[in-house]
């Protein structure tokens, strides 16, 4: 019976054949996850900043909206703030202590690219992580 060669790893002595097998799972899973995290700007756009308000200057402010969402200049949008709830006593669980609050209304002004659009400021007090909805 031939000698099997042996490389010492962190999880202890395998073969070279096992070891070949482990690179390639390895290199295998790496490449799940960097595509994996790749996709995850777009979840990010449509899950969490969709909406938001992520830059304001004077009354011009950046929209995380844009031409994939369906945005289009001359749309008006209510911008929205989430806001703690006054005399709130914590109950239970699942329990919302938060409201929607409405702080004002924009108007798309130029849609950069799938992402993001200015909007001019109507009315209201528009801050960075409002959330501006677009209705469809």
């Amino acid at each position: 019976m031939p000698k099997q060669l042996q490389s010492q790893t962190p999880f202890g002595a395998i073969n070279v054949e096992d070891r070949a097998m482990f690179k390639k799972l390895l290199i295998s899973t790496l490449m799940l996850a960097i595509v994996f995290l790749g996709g995850c700007a777009a979840l990010k756009h449509d899950m969490i900043m969709k909406g938001q308000v992520v830059d304001v200057r004077g009354d011009t402010v950046t929209l995380c909206i844009g031409n994939r969402d369906g945005a289009k200049a001359g749309d008006k949008l209510e911008v929205m703030r989430s806001v703690f709830k006054k005399g709130v006593v914590i109950t239970e669980e699942g329990e919302s202590y938060y409201d929607l609050v409405n702080v004002g209304r924009v108007e798309i002004e130029k849609v950069i690219n799938e992402h993001y659009a200015t909007a001019k400021v109507i009315t209201g007090d528009i801050k960075v992580s409002d959330v501006a909805e677009l209705k469809k």
